[in-house]
């Protein structure tokens, strides 16, 4: 079970999301099962939340996960990063949306050893079920390089 003690004055808090989900979820103490039962994310998403793959939430999931870690939703949102269209800090260029949908493509009819279109290495890719608007079940492709800073969200 979590604790609900505040965070000490002096914490210095990682500048990343991913680390900043880490060292919140350490310091209350909890596993990555105890936040994917409190949020009701998949142990997958949290996992990947902690590696990197998600750089920002939507406003309900910052809600669930700042409420399983006992902190206010603005220590989350403030390390959250977007991918924006010619943004190089920390993230890489913006691919075409061709090279972007056929690598989505690929992921999603089955294939693991693709290769990152920034250095070469191989990505790691999975795929997040969800639900559209309508309550029909859909597979988002993601992917990230571990040499490069290359995300497909």
């Amino acid at each position: 079970m979590k604790q609900s003690r505040p965070l000490p004055k002096n914490i210095e808090l990682a500048p990343t999301l991913a680390r900043r989900v880490q060292q919140l979820r350490e310091f209350r103490n909890m596993t990555v099962r105890d936040v994917a039962k409190e949020t009701r994310f998949p142990v997958q998403r949290v996992e990947e939340l902690e590696q990197g793959v998600e750089t920002w939430l939507s406003a309900a999931d910052r809600q669930l996960l700042a409420k399983a870690l006992s902190v206010e939703p603005m220590l989350l949102q403030e390390v959250e990063m977007r991918a924006i269209a010619g943004h190089h800090g920390g993230e890489s260029q913006m691919l075409n949306h061709a090279t972007t949908a056929q690598l989505s493509e690929s992921i999603l009819n089955g294939a693991r050893d693709l290769e990152c279109p920034d250095c070469g290495s191989t990505l790691k890719c999975s795929i997040q079920q969800g639900i559209d608007m309508d309550g029909f079940p859909i597979g988002l492709a993601k992917a990230f390089c571990i040499k490069c800073p290359f995300i497909l969200r």
